[in-house]
């Protein structure tokens, strides 16, 4: 299976067109509960609606699941449109179909809504994988749909980086630098395909690195010298891995601007997170940036039992 990354954001409420304005509860919007509020809005989303010509990109909901008792998990679908071509047996080199103009070839992630009983904030991730990410659109076409249904209450959005919600206080273990799509031409033999070159860092002398350098991993020449190779090309991946409190985690950095941060969930070749599996990881994120946030989230509302589907 390809690389899958989470990405998470917060949810907020607050009274429209107000200074000072006073803000919701995410489980009482007015008596309203965003919970059951999304979960009804996403079992209604229609294909149409999902479809955006300005970006060629198509997204569906497969399923909507209470998948625990304040966490709603949806079934996506994300494609892109537009560029005709062939379909290609990656093995043999045998083109096995075509695709048209208006044909999207799709994959499928998973999003989860975590709404907790008590407190200002809600919080949504999505799983993005080489496909993209449905979550995202889902998410920015609930927000349009949440402006037009209530006049009183603004939902704001914000991304949340790893740097704030988990790496703030981890240390920095390791250095990957990815490479793909390279071949070489053996003087008197065959052509060797290399899939991926990965180049590896670690520290000589410490087992960590110095903190400010993952500021510092978006620029070309820092990642160079760190591998000791100057001359990267433009289409390479920067993952890091950092300990915190004894656990450690493994994230993909943006390469333009400040690193945006995202946690692998699994790697090229590595099986996708089941369900179960992705409930762990994301209540144990939610739980993190709750802390940071002096909120709390209790683990019963994420916790599969007799409540688990309703």
């Amino acid at each position: 299976m390809g690389r899958r990354t989470l990405t998470a954001s917060t949810l907020t409420f607050h009274q429209k067109r107000k200074r000072n304005a006073s803000s919701y509860a995410p489980a009482d919007l007015e008596g309203q509960d965003l919970l059951n509020l999304f979960q009804n809005w996403a079992n209604d989303l229609g294909v149409e609606t999902s479809q955006d010509d300005r970006q060629q990109s198509w997204v569906s909901i497969a399923n909507v699941r209470r998948f625990a008792p304040r966490v709603v998990l949806l079934d996506l679908r994300v494609g892109y449109y537009g560029e005709p071509g062939e379909i290609v047996d990656v093995t043999s080199g045998d083109t096995v179909g075509t695709i048209l103009d208006d044909q999207a070839p799709t994959g499928s992630n998973r999003a989860l809504l975590f709404v907790p009983k008590q407190g200002p904030t809600a919080y949504y991730l999505a799983e993005e994988s080489s496909r993209g990410s449905a979550g995202a659109r889902v998410l920015r076409l609930f927000k349009r749909y949440f402006s037009d249904y209530t006049d009183s209450i603004t939902m704001t959005t914000q991304t949340v980086t790893e740097s704030e919600a988990w790496s703030k206080g981890a240390k920095l273990k390791e250095v990957e630098i990815r490479l793909s799509g390279h071949s070489a031409d053996i003087a008197d033999g065959p052509q060797v395909e290399v899939g991926t070159i990965s180049y590896v860092a670690r520290p000589e002398r410490r087992s960590v690195f110095p903190g400010r350098l993952l500021a510092q991993l978006h620029k070309k020449d820092v990642v160079g010298e760190l591998v000791s190779v100057p001359d990267l090309p433009e289409d390479r991946d920067v993952y890091v891995t950092m300990e915190r409190d004894g656990r450690t985690k493994k994230f993909i950095l943006g390469s333009e601007g400040a690193p945006a941060v995202r946690e692998v969930l699994n790697d090229a070749g590595q099986p996708v997170l089941t369900d179960i599996e992705l409930l762990e990881t994301c209540s144990e994120k939610v739980s993190d940036m709750c802390s940071r946030n002096s909120d709390v989230w209790i683990s019963d509302w994420s916790r599969l039992g007799k409540h688990g589907d309703e």
